[in-house]
């Protein structure tokens, strides 16, 4: 305000939106249209003023703001008043009434970005802690799924009615390889527990085949790995329930299986 210090008191009491001299407001407004440092000047009291009214409820404002708006309120040189009106008693007002509206606006501001930011967080939390329960759900579900088909085999294992079908390896090998074969025509389950087999080629699975007793063609029953020591086990439901079956054979198909046999058969039924 080196240019104008005349106009220094006015534009600070105007950027806190408390000049309410008609006269000096309208002077003030029309040196602004065309003062490029005086409105350069109002900008920077504007801000300090925000940063003053955060400090309450906010961050420290920098050490410069509130020097800068006294500075300019008080240290100025005042601008001289060209009409001596006279002093009319009802429009007497205290010079902090003209800074509340604005400085409740600004606690406002700042109250609604403190519960934005609460209502934000709150909704963070919500959110992981469903994430932590579908997860908590998922891992309870596999479990029931590992229980339901533990229960399923044991059941299968000692029911008496089952139908159970050993298979050997062709040509016969040394330690025996064996499959122990158990179904259940009613509900189409067939559980397979083997032992012994050999390792297998690359890219390369072992398939069951169940029989048919009506001697149609061989269905797919389920493809399968053994571990290093040739041990398995696996629990295949048919898409069929129902079906008689004579018998079960093991061949060795390409990695997802075959919907036919490919030569030769490398387990058949014993005797």
């Amino acid at each position: 305000m080196n240019g104008h210090p005349q106009f220094a008191e006015a534009l600070a009491l105007y950027a806190l939106d408390a000049l309410d001299n008609p006269q000096e407001l309208a002077e003030l407004e029309a040196h602004l249209g065309t003062c490029g440092e005086c409105r350069r000047e109002l900008e920077a009291l504007r801000a300090d003023t925000a940063l003053l009214a955060l400090s309450a409820v906010g961050p420290k404002p920098p050490e410069r703001a509130r020097p800068r708006l006294m500075n300019a309120i008080a240290a100025e040189p005042r601008m001289e008043r060209r009409v001596q009106k006279p002093l009319i008693i009802g429009r007497l007002r205290p010079r902090w009434l003209s800074f509340a509206p604005m400085a409740v606006m600004l606690l406002l501001a700042v109250f609604s970005l403190l519960l934005w930011r609460d209502l934000r967080n709150t909704r963070r939390d919500l959110r992981h802690t469903r994430e932590h329960e579908t997860q908590m759900q998922q891992q309870l579900d596999q479990e029931r799924q590992r229980s339901a088909h533990a229960q399923e085999v044991l059941d299968m294992w000692n029911d008496p009615n089952a139908m159970r079908i050993k298979l050997v390896s062709t040509p016969q090998a040394h330690p025996l390889p064996l499959i122990q074969t158990i179904y259940k025509p009613e509900k189409g389950h067939i559980l397979m527990v083997a032992s012994n087999l050999a390792s297998l080629p690359p890219n390369k699975v072992y398939e069951l085949w169940l029989l048919p007793a009506d001697g149609s063609a061989p269905m797919p029953a389920g493809t399968f790995k053994p571990d290093p020591r040739g041990n398995g086990m696996m629990l295949h439901p048919m898409q069929t329930a129902g079906i008689s079956a004579k018998g079960f054979a093991v061949t060795i198909e390409p990695e997802g299986g075959s919907q036919t046999p490919t030569p030769p058969i490398v387990m058949a039924p014993a005797g």
